[in-house]
């Protein structure tokens, strides 16, 4: 029995099934044209992938239960157009609250500054989403 040689498939249906990057993860520069499959391939310098910068941080912000509606109103009124998501989660059996908001990252700073003026016994957190 002869032994099994792999092929590497490379048909327009293939491609478009199995691309090599994802779309979404190319940087967003003008697409280089492609060489035709007879001609030579000029080597160049590699172009090496980056991933696009994240916009959104997640917010923790934790209050006591009857400060959560005020905070709530606070985080709206100060930049509602930038709030991604915002999720409640009771800590301490309901005592204090943690409101999990993903915000855009230029709006970080004024959504602090709003919280910590109306209410400044909040605690903050702060990671990249």
């Amino acid at each position: 029995m002869p032994p099994m040689v792999w092929r590497k498939r490379s048909s327009a249906f293939t491609r478009l099934l199995f691309p090599e990057f994802l779309p979404s993860l190319l940087p967003s520069t003008p697409a280089e044209p492609q060489p035709q499959p007879n001609e030579p391939s000029r080597p160049g310098p590699r172009k090496t992938l980056t991933l696009p910068k994240q916009r959104e941080r997640l917010m923790h912000i934790t209050v006591t239960r009857e400060e959560v509606t005020h905070l709530r109103e606070v985080v709206m009124q100060s930049c509602g157009h930038c709030v991604c998501f915002m999720r409640m989660s009771p800590l301490d059996h309901a005592r204090r609250m943690c409101l999990c908001l993903c915000v855009q990252a230029e709006a970080v700073p004024m959504v602090m500054d709003a919280v910590m003026w109306a209410l400044p016994q909040a605690e903050f957190g702060l990671r990249q989403a």
